[in-house]
């Protein structure tokens, strides 16, 4: 065998070898592909189970036409809502028995239908009800009911302007929450929101929420109904039914609410007007009391007068009784001495009787007056 043979056998060694390892890479890079694409037909066959698991949904989730169905059934429920409304004025007219009255001035950069911005979309003498668009942590809250008094359309640039007017008497405070979510929208924060009708209650909207966010959103004493909320009614057994909190209709409640402040406002008007009668009286009565405080005080001026006069009389008395009393004495003294002088003068008289007896009898039988005075 000549040397050319032996090279060319020893190339054929190599190309052989080359050839067997690009026959490997290529059965290897056969497999990978062969992998990757059942990998990607399995995720691919997934992604169509997704896809119309999340078209159609399944017994645990709800499909994207469900949720469709359910968008459409709270955007009818919700009826037609106006985001991103600007307050620019605000009038406070004040009705001295019943309250305040509140006009605002609001831009709305979309007033009509899309397309059909000639189409009035919001009528005069509709009712609305107005939202403050912060976070009710911020100071977001319902603003009241108010109706469109007028409108103004857009104007090239100028958006529309709706002029609103309160549809009840506000109290202080509820002005005072106006005219601060006004200063709030004009100093750059979130706008206002105007709602065709009022929102209506349900069990997803605070869902999710921990109590210490409730605490700081609602009231103290409806907090824990919101945290017990679709979760077992008894926290010690997962298995009993859940709790379902009374859904509340808001505009009953607050038509509820204003007839109890219309009444309250009776009654404070009426409890008004008979305090100022009773002030009145008590006026009255004060005058009285001056007055007859002044003829106590007179009175008072007269009996010490009389008192003085009684203390001199009482004095002038006891001398008088003073003088009496020494009479009295003397006179009885007196007495007591005539007495005395009476006794011996009719001792005296009875003496001098006997003596004339005697001296009539002595002369009678004939005896000397010195004999009669021997005896």
């Amino acid at each position: 065998m000549s040397i050319w043979n032996k090279v060319l056998i020893c190339l054929l060694l190599l190309a052989s070898l080359a050839m067997w390892y690009l026959g490997m890479r290529a059965l290897a890079t056969h497999r990978a592909w062969r992998s990757a694409a059942e990998k990607l037909r399995d995720e691919l066959a997934q992604l169509e189970k997704d896809r119309e698991r999340l078209i159609n949904g399944d017994a645990n989730t709800k499909g994207l036409r469900q949720l469709q169905v359910e968008l459409a059934k709270y955007t009818l429920q919700r009826g037609r809502v106006w985001h991103g409304c600007r307050p620019m004025q605000v009038n406070v007219r004040q009705d001295p028995q019943a309250g305040f009255v509140v006009q605002l001035s609001v831009t709305v950069d979309q007033l009509g239908l899309s397309g059909l911005q000639n189409v009035q979309e919001l009528p005069v003498d509709s009712a609305v009800y107005l939202f403050d668009e912060r976070d009710i942590r911020q100071g977001g809250s319902y603003l009241g009911a108010f109706r469109v008094a007028a409108i103004n359309p857009r104007q090239g640039d100028q958006p529309a302007m709706v002029q609103l007017e309160s549809t009840g008497f506000l109290t202080n405070r509820e002005v005072q929450r106006i005219q601060g979510a006004v200063q709030a929208a004009q100093q750059g924060q979130l706008g206002w929101t105007i709602c065709e009708l009022l929102p209506t209650d349900d069990h997803e909207i605070f869902a999710g929420l921990d109590a210490q966010t409730l605490a700081a959103i609602l009231p103290k004493d409806v907090v824990d109904e919101y945290v017990r909320d679709g979760k077992p009614a008894d926290p010690n057994n997962p298995q009993s039914p859940p709790y379902w909190r009374k859904l509340r209709d808001y505009e009953v409640a607050l038509r509820n609410l204003s007839l109890k402040r219309a009444e309250l406002l009776d009654q404070i008007a009426s409890l008004t007007a008979d305090k100022n009668r009773l002030d009145a009286s008590l006026a009255d009565a004060k005058r009285e009391e001056q007055a007859r405080d002044q003829e106590i005080a007179q009175l008072k001026q007269e009996l010490s007068r009389k008192e003085q006069e009684r203390d001199l009389a009482q004095n002038h008395l006891k001398a008088v009784e003073d003088t009496l009393a020494r009479v009295t004495a003397a006179r009885d003294r007196l007495i007591q001495e005539n007495l005395k002088t009476a006794e011996e003068l009719a001792r005296t008289q009875l003496k001098a009787r006997d003596l004339i007896e005697q001296r009539v009898r002595s002369m009678a039988q004939g005896e000397t007056p010195l004999q009669t005075a021997a005896r």
